[in-house]
């Protein structure tokens, strides 16, 4: 089920598309980023996520690798070729041995290793809604479990 939750009114409130198909991890980012004032779009499907992501442009998408039609890599390569989403922000989350190269080279900002320290992760996510204005060519440092 794709949804539309704002967790903060306002126009002004930066978008952040969640791609995961674990409805867990949906309640906890989204618990997670309440503080930031963001609108959150949630997707359990890449095309769910996709479908969001063209039709609201959001700042950040949080994909996880493994997605059941398609893997977040393979996602966030797809959203790269689209030039209207060419200013969104990508980090790409996995449970999984990461694939720093794979990450790199379908043009993902970062990787969240699960599980994670609140945080690290808050950080992570101020950095990159901070940065929409920048165009990054490389990968920041991978946040990894627990750091």
């Amino acid at each position: 089920m794709t949804t539309l939750t704002p967790l903060h009114a306002g126009s002004r409130s930066p978008s952040v598309l969640v791609v995961d198909d674990d409805e867990y991890v949906h309640g906890a980012l989204e618990a997670a980023l309440r503080g930031l004032r963001v609108h959150l779009l949630t997707a359990h499907t890449a095309a769910e996520g996709e479908a969001l992501a063209l039709a609201h442009r959001p700042l950040l998408a949080i994909v996880d690798v493994g997605l059941p039609d398609r893997d977040g890599y393979r996602l966030t390569a797809d959203l790269r070729r689209c030039p209207t989403l060419s200013g969104m922000r990508v980090l790409i989350l996995t449970g999984q041995s990461p694939d720093e190269a794979a990450a790199r080279d379908s043009g993902a900002n970062g990787l969240i290793l699960k599980p994670f320290r609140l945080h690290h992760f808050l950080d992570l996510v101020r950095e990159q809604l901070g940065s929409r204005d920048r165009d990054e060519a490389h990968m920041p440092a991978v946040l990894a479990r627990g750091a």
